[in-house]
């Protein structure tokens, strides 16, 4: 277990000596084990359970259960994809400036290896998931007295959570090391894998996944969705299919996911869209409660609202251009969004700044140990109607049902019907634009749609804030130094 780790996810000595003691952390059993592939770990399905939500844990609330309100600036998993998403794209920009060279880097496109520990931390974060996933599978492979439903439904849980943690490394970084095994002799000098590759295996997992995870959601609870289904697998796959450009099957998975109606529906008041319970939820994971800073906040809520609401500063802005992108009278502006007059509390410049308002409950207004009212969303319905939107603007259904699956998430915004009599550019359009303002601030879809329709540089380089623009290499974050100097099989991305 440590072996392997001191070659994929070692940033620094202080950060092996971090996350070797996190890795202990993964699995709590109650005899000391060396390995979390003891067949012990698993002898039970207690304990095999555990291991999975451990690694759930680990995603919202990191290994440092005294440093929770910083986690969202460290892991992928608790607001950092949204955070960099949305300052490499055109979403948010810092409010501190240079105060911190990273989202400095990232949200003026000047990123160096100098500045890159805020990316790095993506890298660290999600291969530290990995780990994870590939030591339950292992473990549930060796364990004895398990029923084999149990062990085939946790293996295609653990491979949901692998998948899910590599899309966004392959969408960040590009081709990285596919590590499959704890083994430090097959993982120790792993190359890059080509994105074909990463994605070819996120795929199959997906499908492995869906396969053998039970519709039920494991938490026992048909509102408690903090653990990842069948129908989770079915809108990664999804998801995953878009960005690869098979739209039937996008289309597919998608409407697998929309026609269960008796599990997943459109909440009609944006603001309960990422409550507890929400209907719409496909998958959130659940925050800790033990922290006095963040309180019962999500990681991301805590962090994107001021600390004194209407007058303090919020670090991380929404652009003047997606405010622009709002229509009159939409919904999502008036409930999704909040702004600052931080002049009156700093007396310096710009004032009144906007900033996202998905989660309402932060450190101004949360209550530690109480039961949280907000979990932080992950997957969520209203992606696959833009999803299925999407292919079918490309083929897979005709723009008449493009139209007819972005007015119902128009309807819920409070805004009128496109009308029937759009050009296919026209609704692709529509489909971008709603992707932008339905998906804004959450784990850097923005950042991704631009890449992936080959818009980044039309949009970004006439970005302000951006200039002079450098090149489109920083569509691709460096690889972490620290990686290259132990393992010497990891090249460097182009440009850095």
């Amino acid at each position: 277990m440590q072996r392997y780790k001191r070659n994929i996810v070692i940033a620094s000595g202080c950060l092996l000596l971090g996350m070797l003691c996190a890795c202990k952390k993964l699995v709590t059993v109650p005899d000391p084990i060396n390995t979390i592939s003891t067949g012990q770990v698993f002898s039970s399905e207690k304990q095999a359970n555990s291991a999975m939500v451990a690694i759930y844990s680990k995603m919202i609330n990191g290994t440092d259960m005294t440093a929770i309100g910083n986690i969202a600036s460290n892991s992928f998993a608790a607001g950092l994809s949204t955070i960099l998403g949305g300052l490499s794209s055109d979403e948010l920009y810092y409010y501190s400036g240079t105060a911190n060279q990273s989202y400095y880097g990232v949200n003026t496109n000047k990123l160096t290896i100098y500045n890159s520990d805020k990316p790095w931390a993506i890298w660290f974060s999600a291969y530290d998931a990995i780990y994870g996933a590939n030591s339950v599978i292992e473990g549930l492979a060796d364990a004895k007295g398990l029923k084999d439903s149990v062990r085939l439904a946790l293996t295609g849980e653990a491979k949901f959570a692998r998948a899910f943690s590599y899309f966004y490394l392959v969408n960040f970084f590009g081709e990285v090391p596919l590590a499959l095994t704890v083994d430090f002799n097959q993982t120790a000098h792993l190359p890059r894998a080509s994105k074909d590759q990463v994605y070819s295996q996120v795929l199959k997992d997906l499908k492995d996944a869906a396969a053998t995870m039970p519709a039920a959601y494991p938490t026992g609870s048909a509102t408690e969705r903090t653990r990842p289904n069948k129908y989770a697998a079915l809108a990664m796959l999804a998801r995953v299919y878009l960005y690869m450009g098979d739209y039937n099957n996008a289309a597919a998975s998608a409407t697998e996911v929309i026609n269960n109606a008796a599990d997943y529906r459109l909440e009609t008041d944006p603001d309960n869209v990422f409550l507890t319970g929400s209907r719409e939820a496909i998958w959130q994971l659940q925050q800790a409660l033990t922290d006095f800073t963040i309180k019962n906040a999500t990681p991301e809520g805590f962090v994107m609202r001021p600390v004194v609401l209407k007058v303090g500063i919020a670090q991380f802005c929404l652009t003047p251009s997606l405010l622009a992108a709002f229509e009159k009278d939409d919904l999502r502006f008036k409930k999704w969004t909040d702004s600052t007059d931080n002049s009156l509390g700093t007396g310096t410049s710009p004032g009144v700044t906007y900033y996202p308002l998905k989660y309402k409950i932060s450190s101004a207004n949360g209550v530690p140990g109480m039961p949280p009212q907000e979990y932080y969303m992950v997957l969520r319905l209203a992606e696959m109607y833009l999803i299925r939107a999407e292919a079918a603007a490309n083929g897979a259904g005709g723009d008449g049902q493009a139209i007819a699956d972005l007015n119902v998430i128009r309807k819920r915004a409070g805004l009128n019907d496109l009308p029937a009599s759009l050009s296919k550019e026209q609704v692709l359009d529509a489909v971008a634009k709603e992707r932008r303002t339905e998906l804004f601030a959450e784990w850097g879809h923005r950042w991704f749609d631009l890449k992936r329709t080959n818009k980044m540089n039309a949009v970004l380089s006439a970005t302000p804030l951006k200039q002079p623009w450098l090149g489109d290499y920083q569509a691709l974050y460096p690889v972490p130094v620290p990686e290259i100097s132990v393992n010497h099989f990891l090249t460097q991305n182009p440009g850095y």
